[in-house]
């Protein structure tokens, strides 16, 4: 038949190959994203790539910790030293005695922020600003185990500075009192005292041998204190002439003998020495920390008890 008139549409022929390769190629996954720079790589079955990031141990030292219980600790407080006092001779002569106060018609004792009246002024050399320590003579100090004189104690009883003053009186005002201030105290130039600084190491223990170094003994405490414990201070009979410096420690112990028998020296009851032809394991009862020194004698604090300390136990320098 012939051509009705219909349009007549031409479809191209494409070879069926060429339509599957497009379809597969617009199917496949996208490649996988470029490892970064110093990555490893590795096949799994199935022909995935794995990525796998580079890992690295790092090693490093502890930090060295320093603790509050390493670092140098202060032996004691300002009070330990300042309101204790020291050993001197008999009669030991001063620039100045307290005779007349301010306030005498209301008080007979004195503290902190009251003006006293002393017996010298131009004529001895003071100076207004001039500080003073306020001291009073007390009681001859007897060693415990020989009954020898070891010298009087003065009390420090505060501090006080010079306000005014005249040809042979001056006027001092009290800056600080450790109790109270009685007409008669004297005045002694002030020297600051610092506090020393130590390492504490561990006390002496049962079974511990003697460290063999210079022994003596607790001499006296102050007001006549005769049980002692941690926190109280103490004159001991050793001091520079013995090696003795501040920031040392010594070893407080006693022989213990149901033997012994306590007897009167000084103002105390101390038990006797102890024989020489007995001999026990030493009781350690404390430790001492020294805080200042004298010739032949020392000031320091019980930092450690474990046992009633009295006059006349023994230390040793640890």
């Amino acid at each position: 038949m012939g051509n009705m008139g219909f349009p007549v549409r031409r479809i191209a022929a494409v070879p069926v190959g060429l339509l599957l390769a497009g379809v597969l190629v617009a199917q496949a996954p996208p490649p996988p994203p470029e490892p970064a720079p110093g990555t490893r790589q590795r096949e799994i079955p199935g022909g995935t790539i794995v990525v796998a990031p580079t890992t690295r141990t790092i090693t490093s030292e502890p930090a060295a910790v320093t603790t509050a219980e390493a670092a140098p600790q202060p032996l004691g407080y300002e009070s330990d030293l300042y309101c204790f006092g020291y050993l001197g001779p008999a009669h030991e002569s001063f620039p100045a005695q307290v005779v007349s106060a301010e306030s005498l018609a209301e008080q007979i004792d004195y503290f902190t922020g009251d003006l006293l009246y002393v017996d010298a002024g131009h004529n001895r050399g003071l100076k207004v600003g001039d500080e003073f320590w306020l001291v009073t003579p007390e009681q001859t100090v007897v060693h415990p185990t020989t009954g020898r004189d070891f010298g009087r104690f003065y009390q420090y009883r505060g501090r006080a500075v010079l306000e005014s003053l005249q040809g042979r009186s001056a006027s001092v005002r009290i800056t600080s009192s450790c109790t109270d201030v009685p007409l008669g105290s004297y005045l002694k130039p002030f020297e600051p005292i610092p506090i020393p600084l130590a390492r504490k190491t561990a006390p002496a223990v049962a079974g511990d041998p003697p460290s063999g170094k210079v022994r003596g003994s607790i001499i006296y405490t102050r007001d006549g204190v005769v049980a002692l414990g941690a926190d109280h201070t103490i004159l001991v009979d050793l001091g520079a002439a013995h090696g003795v410096e501040p920031g040392d420690f010594l070893t407080i112990y006693r022989y213990a003998l149901p033997t012994s028998e306590a007897r009167p020296v000084g103002g105390y009851w101390v038990n006797a020495p102890t024989p020489q032809d007995v001999e026990v394991p030493r009781t350690y009862l404390g430790e001492v920390g020294i805080l200042a020194v004298g010739d032949r004698w020392a000031i320091g604090r019980v930092s450690d008890s474990y046992r009633l300390i009295k006059v006349g136990d023994e230390v040793e320098l640890k």
